[in-house]
């Protein structure tokens, strides 16, 4: 038994030996591809959203949505790509990281995630009484 660990730990040693001594070579274009590639963000803690009784939102609320809105447009035409590049069965994982990638897009601007980006789109964004603070936003309310 010990021999055959013995055996195999030598021929994983050599193995690395054998790759490690192949060298590629690093040509300016790969170089330039990884300077270029989008840096990966950490994951940012997504709080609750619990909808309040009173549909009615603040003025930073309606700025936060505001930017939520225009990055996720950007998102979903970026992410569109990919989709439509990918066989079947990538779809569905590409589609979950999606979904994982608007809620962590929402949560850095401040908002609770993609759950407060759809209660403000569905029941704050249409009541009358924050047609101003959306307005002031930037943000053209639903009639």
């Amino acid at each position: 038994m010990s021999k055959r660990i013995l055996v195999i730990s030598i021929l994983a040693i050599a193995s690395f030996f054998v790759a490690c001594s192949e060298s590629d070579e690093v040509t300016p274009e790969m170089i330039k591809s990884q300077s270029t590639a989008p840096k990966s963000l950490p994951i940012v803690t997504v709080e609750e959203f619990v909808a309040p009784a009173n549909p009615v939102v603040t003025e930073d609320q309606a700025k936060r949505y505001a930017k939520a809105s225009a990055a996720l447009v950007e998102l979903g035409v970026k992410w569109s790509e990919r989709i439509d590049k990918a066989t079947d069965g990538e779809k569905v994982q590409i589609l979950n990281a999606y979904n994982v990638a608007r809620d962590q897009l929402c949560a850095r601007v401040g908002l609770a995630g993609i759950a407060e980006y759809n209660w403000i789109t569905t029941v704050a964004l249409p009541n009358a009484q924050n047609r101003a603070v959306f307005e002031a936003a930037g943000v053209k309310p639903i009639n």
